[in-house]
């Protein structure tokens, strides 16, 4: 969830009658979307791009890139009209979710999911449920009277000064009252009355009706776990179980992500703290790997709009230098474990977090076809910023988060599973791997002239297993 000041943006709910007028066409579009993109989209996803809060109709420009990158999902920013303004953390703020506009109109929605599933992507929407807009920009007091279709009825607020907060979070009490009944900074917290929880799926069945094929619940810690399950549910019945869901959930002193990992997948803020530690400056690769939860399907990631300093002034955890988090997301679509969730801006800026997609979409291709793709970080390198990782003997991985070159023209591999002929997958040079009197080193990088490793400073290399006659061409 992304905060303003104190806490802010986040989510919220509504979705109206005035929606009725829109269903017929989102019914008709239902009716002409491809069923064998629907019936994939319940299956774990390869990679996630987060398109933050960029426009519907631009994202459709690239959609089909994305798939052809590796990408099986894109993620798109809150939908609903929200508190008016250019600053992103306002599409955080509902006010009517009986009505998509901000980033893009239904029929923009509607055609950026016809696009998507034409090439095998699927569409993520992010819904904000748990609070509305803070409209009049005060941190105590908001005009419940403001929000079409809602009432003080479905607010906490001073029961004896309609509109007054009731009372702050506080992360560290020892229980969870707080975090579920009272205001993240100024922005009004739900009860989530029948009203709240009809219009709230009403936005849900509109969404699923335009195409969307799976929801991230903004600030779910702060959502009681049986209303989020009962969401849930709604949505695997509405959808005939063709959804992918999660949720997201910042750990802290009273909120464990196993406190909402049994309703669906949640995000992993336990990785990413021990992923900071490693991977900045003063950390230690040796150290990887490292914490995580015990949820192979955790949301995982080396950066998100929480976490960038540049964006938020109250960011999680950040790190000193974005390029670390860059690095750490490299890492993150190395792994076995997790689903990816790559930043757009990440995604721009360093060229070999595509090809980490690649190389993610090709080695579950492998594992599906039967293949040993085991993640194991080899502990061949005594080095605190290069981590060499295997991916069973049909791909591996190598990182310096180092500013100078790394140079080794030795290596032994003896011990790991990789043998034979392997291709860098952005760079196209290939590495030999073969046994010399009993043991198994790297007899070519780039070219039969050298052994061994050399990779520059601040760099991710993924080498996908290959025919030896390529070795041998090249």
């Amino acid at each position: 969830m992304g905060f303003k000041k104190y806490a802010a943006i986040a989510l919220t709910l509504l979705i109206a009658a005035s929606l009725s007028t829109l269903l017929p066409a989102c019914a008709a579009l239902t009716a002409t979307n491809g069923t064998q993109n629907k019936e994939l989209a319940n299956a774990q996803p390869v990679a996630i791009y987060h398109a933050f809060n960029q426009p519907y109709a631009e994202v459709e420009t690239f959609a089909c890139a994305l798939a052809d990158q590796g990408y099986s999902h894109l993620q798109i920013s809150p939908t609903q009209q929200s508190n008016p303004g250019p600053e992103w953390w306002k599409r955080y703020q509902p006010y009517d979710h009986s009505v998509i506009s901000g980033l893009g109109n239904a029929r923009e929605l509607q055609q950026l999911t016809r696009t998507a599933h034409s090439c095998n992507l699927e569409v993520i929407a992010d819904v904000v449920f748990n609070h509305m807009a803070n409209l009049d920009g005060g941190e105590d007091f908001e005009d419940l009277s403001k929000y079409p279709n809602l009432s003080a009825d479905d607010f906490h607020t001073d029961s004896n000064n309609i509109g007054i907060r009731p009372c702050g979070i506080n992360y560290s009490d020892g229980n969870r009252e707080s975090e579920l009944n009272c205001w993240l900074g100024g922005l009004p917290d739900l009860r989530f009355t029948n009203n709240v929880k009809s219009l709230q799926k009403a936005h849900l069945q509109v969404l699923l009706d335009l195409g969307i094929d799976g929801f991230r619940f903004d600030a779910a810690k702060h959502i009681p776990p049986d209303v989020l399950s009962d969401y849930i549910d709604y949505i695997n019945q509405q959808s005939g179980g063709n959804t992918w869901n999660y949720l997201e959930v910042i750990s802290d002193h009273d909120t464990k992500g196993t406190d909402y990992s049994w309703i669906a997948t949640v995000t992993d803020f336990v990785l990413y703290n021990s992923m900071k530690d490693a991977f900045s400056a003063d950390g230690d690769l040796r150290s990887l790997p490292t914490q995580a939860l015990e949820d192979s399907r955790s949301v995982t990631f080396g950066s998100n709009h929480d976490t960038v300093l540049s964006l938020n002034s109250a960011a999680l955890n950040p790190y000193a230098d974005v390029g670390d988090s860059y690095l750490a997301t490299a890492y993150v679509l190395a792994r076995q474990a997790g689903t990816p969730l790559v930043f757009s801006a990440d995604h721009s800026s360093a060229p070999y977090l595509k090809t980490g997609v690649k190389f993610r979409q090709i080695i579950r291709q492998r594992q599906q076809q039967g293949l040993n793709t085991a993640e194991n970080i080899l502990r061949v390198l005594d080095s605190d910023v290069v981590l060499l990782m295997e991916r069973g003997a049909e791909g591996f991985f190598v990182e310096n988060k180092g500013t100078q070159p790394f140079d080794t023209s030795t290596l032994n591999l003896t011990l790991s599973n990789l043998d034979g002929c392997y291709r860098e997958l952005r760079n196209g040079f290939t590495v030999a791997i073969e046994h010399r009197n009993g043991k198994k080193y790297v007899t070519r990088w780039g070219t039969w002239d050298r052994g061994g490793i050399d990779i520059s400073g601040r760099d991710a290399l993924y080498f996908v297993r290959a025919p030896f006659d390529q070795c041998l061409a090249d």
